[in-house]
């Protein structure tokens, strides 16, 4: 058990639902995990078709027929709302045109959308939906599950091109997309963070597990109904958790009130640095691994990662 942590220095808060469709203009709030995706209509640009129907990823820069074509395909649908629709030097739509990020989508295993849309072309009205919150009210990133499982129909990521304190958009963020296990918005959210973390750190090189991701998600969810951070219960969670599979380690951490979620995912593994017992974890390779976290009523977030060995 990884025993101790430091929490660092963190500090626009996330609304208590993150998920909303959008119909005839009226806006249903779902809760954070179970993150809806925001619906329009169809713009008056038409669709711009990409690779033949079959292909690992199709380009439809229409947000309502690429949504259509992500359900009809079982595919995971990739928005790119940029700042001019057509822009030919916008930077994370440039990355989407390289052919070496759409190789890295097309040997993910799953099928893709891809869509375009510039804010002055309906994307501001995208963004501007609750259930989009986290874009920070401008352009970014956003993928929507449309493939069978528990995800169906759910916003999985964001990543908003506005800077927050903590968290600042690349386009090389875009890649690790390809790369992220199926799972809930929070739970891709901190894997991405782990991820790009400067130090490279392995954790995440092993097995999504979602025993291990449901175990990680739980202990968010008592931290986050208690208010307080820690290892609560470890000693017997442990054991049910590496019974039969090997030793296992937890890290835990805490934001401080009231950021968003990206934010408080990227200090929550800034904080991990800050413990060398908790670093160690998270910058091991392990064989499997779980990562998510909650938001208490205190508008902090408590963060979860456990492993086994």
């Amino acid at each position: 058990m990884v025993a101790r942590h430091a929490r660092s220095p963190l500090a626009p808060s996330l609304g208590a639902s993150l998920g909303a469709a959008l119909a005839a203009g009226i806006v249903a709030a779902v809760a954070l995990e179970l993150c809806a995706p925001p619906a329009l209509g169809a713009t008056p640009t038409p669709p711009s078709l990409g690779p033949p129907a079959g292909e690992a990823i199709q380009r439809i820069d229409d947000y309502g027929a690429a949504t259509a074509a992500a359900q009809a395909a079982g595919a995971m649908l990739l928005v790119s709302v940029e700042p001019m629709a057509g822009s030919p030097h916008d930077l994370a739509g440039d990355r989407l045109e390289r052919a070496e990020l759409q190789q890295r989508f097309a040997t993910s295993g799953l099928p893709w959308v891809f869509c375009r849309i510039g804010m002055d072309a309906g994307g501001a009205a995208l963004v501007g939906d609750p259930g989009l919150a986290e874009m920070r009210r401008g352009p970014g990133v956003f993928v929507v599950d449309h493939t069978p499982g528990p995800y169906a129909g759910r916003i999985v990521s964001i990543l908003p091109r506005t800077p927050g304190k903590y968290y600042a958009f690349s386009p090389a963020h875009i890649d690790e997309l390809a790369a992220l296990p199926r799972a809930s918005l929070t739970q891709r959210s901190l894997i991405l963070a782990v991820r790009i973390h400067p130090e490279n750190p392995q954790s995440t090189g092993g097995s999504c597990d979602a025993s291990l991701c449901a175990a990680a998600a739980a202990h968010s969810e008592h931290q986050a109904r208690i208010r307080r951070q820690g290892h609560h219960g470890w000693d017997t969670r442990s054991q049910q958790i590496a019974a039969g599979r090997g030793s296992a380690s937890e890290v835990c951490a805490e934001s401080w009130p009231n950021q968003d979620l990206l934010d408080s995912c990227v200090d929550c593994v800034a904080s991990w640095r800050q413990s060398s017992g908790h670093w160690n974890a998270v910058r091991s390779p392990q064989a499997a691994y779980g990562y998510d976290l909650r938001r208490g009523s205190n508008g902090i977030w408590y963060a979860t990662g456990i492993f086994v060995k």
